[in-house]
């Protein structure tokens, strides 16, 4: 049983690497090796301090356990999904081997026991003892990370659908958005505690060690002071979890899909005759609170977005500075333009139920009360809150300039691209049980978080010249800017969605129904085609936005407000490297740089820059649910 799944597996993942998914999983695979090299370089450094190594790995390989833990969250189904055996007559037991043998077979795994190569040199630069315990110590470890990451994706998957699931998924969601993203801040950290130095204390060191990823350290350690059974017993404990952890995860095979979790509504009440909440759009406004509510793909939405803001602002605090505290309130609604605008592609075709009654005005203009109704009251109390503790007085003309315009800006923003930039995806009613296996909105969510930032362009200006000018009543004039500008583009965008989706609402449907486009050329065509790039065009799209994004925050505004707070921090800031007078200049350049870069990635990415329009696709008019384009076993059938 096992070679014929490693077999199957092998063909799903050949066809499924095409297109901009064959270079992402060879971009992760080169990132993954980066890391893996670090690792095992960590095992020959020599440090003064006794001990240190030993613990930097145990962090290290913790580090790795956490992202097998989260990895199913992040990419979504696995290639040999547990249900597509759930009819088939086949023991458990054998089943979890032989899926097990089959998960050995991958990208990610290949990498992980490549990093995990650092425990075998670490156990062969400390003795013969050491480095035979190394061997088997790193295969159990290997196992046991495997084993885990199928534990957690089937028990995860179990509770995803709830919004207790729901709400989890969007603080792990946040959490490794904020480590990919500034995961720089904890290098800062670890370089000011002076921890290379002094090492970790008793406490943490023990830690460490105590958790199941830092066991294969503690083992070899063990043997390389003569402690054989410490040495032995973390050996059993790692082989034992292993045996419970296949156990747990063979009691999950062969089931059929979990049930989805049923979310009641409260007693059945009589809607409003009179007030802010009557009539059309108030119907509206008190559906799309409910749905914000109570739909889990909902939910995590509204909780990864303050996640996110709240843990970039706060990660700076690790190297005691409140620098980026002021920012998280008017950084709140820019991360919800680029995780919440696909909102008609959630609803997917109750459309119809939009068109049929014309009430295409109403909707739109209660989606944008709801979503500020919501996402109001929570923008100003972090932006509040935020700013009192970082103590930079400051930045109150900042922030009440800033936090209107990008949130009415946002609220605009995200009615408009709602039905110009919809990403089909599948029905609430089959949706799988992984919360992120949904329409794929990285694109358009890349390029709307930077688009998100110009409403707050006017506001920022006017604040930035009472600033020149020393005047405090010029800069505090930019708060009525703000306001003024939320709320004109709030409106003439809304009213713009809602005239396309009363011109074009057909197409949309069109789109969500069967995951195509309308054919160019037919009456009322109004979906743009996506560009056929080719393979040189996707590469170029994908460096263009990982280096463009390196290049305008980490190596430009990042050092640019390092300079305006004369915050004495360089790590690999290449413009706090240089002299004075031209810091500011390379921090500008590299701002200049990522925007050129990201403008050449939207361009190709839309078909601006020389991709061919693709093929209309013929199937005979049949609908195909647009979510089986996100799964690479229907790509390879």
């Amino acid at each position: 049983m096992a070679g014929v799944l490693i077999r199957m597996k092998l063909r799903l993942i050949r066809n499924s690497m095409t297109g901009g998914k064959a270079v992402w999983m060879v971009t992760g695979a080169i990132l993954g090796l980066m890391f893996a090299a670090a690792t095992v370089a960590l095992a020959f450094v020599r440090l003064d301090t006794p001990g240190l190594v030993s613990d930097l790995l145990a962090v290290t390989f913790l580090i790795w356990t956490l992202g097998w833990m989260v990895g199913p969250l992040w990419g979504g189904s696995a290639v040999l999904r547990n249900d597509h055996f759930a009819l088939l007559p086949l023991p458990r037991r054998g089943l979890a081997l032989g899926l097990l043998a089959a998960a050995f077979v991958g990208i990610t795994t290949v990498v992980t026991a490549l990093a995990f190569l650092g425990l075998v040199v670490h156990g062969i630069r400390s003795g013969l003892g050491p480095a035979l315990v190394s061997v088997p110590a790193a295969a159990a470890q290997l196992v046991f990370v495997v084993l885990l990451s199928r534990v957690t994706h089937a028990l995860f998957g179990a509770v995803a659908g709830s919004r207790f699931g729901a709400f989890v998924t969007g603080l792990l969601f946040a959490a490794m958005l904020v480590l990919t993203q500034s995961g720089w801040m904890l290098v800062v950290a670890v370089v000011a505690s002076r921890v290379t130095e002094t090492g970790f204390s008793g406490f943490v060191s023990t830690a460490i060690r105590s958790v199941p990823s830092g066991w294969g350290v503690a083992a070899v350690d063990a043997a390389d002071s003569g402690d054989w059974w410490q040495s032995l017993g973390a050996l059993a404990g790692l082989v034992a979890l292993c045996v419970l952890l296949l156990a747990v995860w063979s009691r999950t095979l062969g089931q059929a899909r979990y049930g989805r979790s049923v979310v009641r509504g409260s007693a059945r009440r009589a809607a409003p005759a009179r007030g802010a909440l009557s009539g059309a759009t108030g119907a509206v406004v008190r559906k799309e609170l409910r749905t914000w509510l109570r739909d889990p793909q909902r939910v995590t939405m509204a909780v990864t977005p303050l996640a996110w803001a709240l843990g970039t602002a706060l990660l700076p605090l690790t190297f005691d500075t409140g620098l980026l505290l002021p920012w998280a309130g008017p950084a709140l609604p820019v991360m919800v333009v680029a995780t919440a605008y696909n909102l008609y592609s959630q609803d997917g075709t109750s459309l119809w139920l939009t068109l049929t009654t014309g009430s295409q005005r109403a909707d739109v203009r209660g989606r944008q009360w709801a979503c500020l109704l919501l996402f109001g009251p929570l923008t100003v109390a972090v932006t509040v809150v935020c700013t009192a503790a970082s103590g930079y007085s400051w930045t109150w003309p900042w922030v009440a300039a800033l936090v209107p315009a990008l949130l009415g800006g946002g609220i605009g923003l995200m009615s408009y691209a709602s039905v110009t930039a919809l990403v089909p995806g599948p029905d609430a009613h089959k949706r799988p049980d992984s919360p992120l296996d949904r329409a794929d909105t990285t694109g358009p969510s890349n390029a709307l978080f930077f688009v998100a930032l110009l409403p707050a362009v006017p506001a920022a200006g006017v604040v930035t010249l009472g600033t020149v000018l020393d005047n405090s009543l010029v800069g505090w004039l930019g708060a009525p800017v703000g306001v003024a500008t939320g709320v004109l583009l709030a409106l003439r965008l809304g009213r713009v969605a809602a005239d396309r989706l009363t011109a074009h609402g057909p197409e949309l449907l069109l789109l969500m129904r069967t995951g195509r486009p309308a054919t160019p050329g037919t009456a009322g065509a109004a979906t743009r085609v996506k560009p056929q790039l080719t393979r040189r065009q996707e590469v170029v799209t994908l460096l263009s936005w990982v280096f463009g994004s390196l290049a305008l925050f980490p190596q430009g505004l990042v050092p640019l407000i390092f300079l305006l707070a004369d915050v004495d921090v360089k790590v690999w800031f290449l413009a706090l490297y240089t002299p004075d007078p031209w810091s500011w200049a390379v921090a500008l350049v590299m701002i200049a740089v990522g925007v050129t870069l990201f403008i050449r990635a939207v361009r190709l990415s839309t078909g601006r820059a020389g991709g061919k329009p693709a093929a209309p696709q013929e199937n005979g008019g049949e609908a195909t649910d647009p979510s089986h384009s996100r799964h690479p076993e229907c790509e390879s059938t």
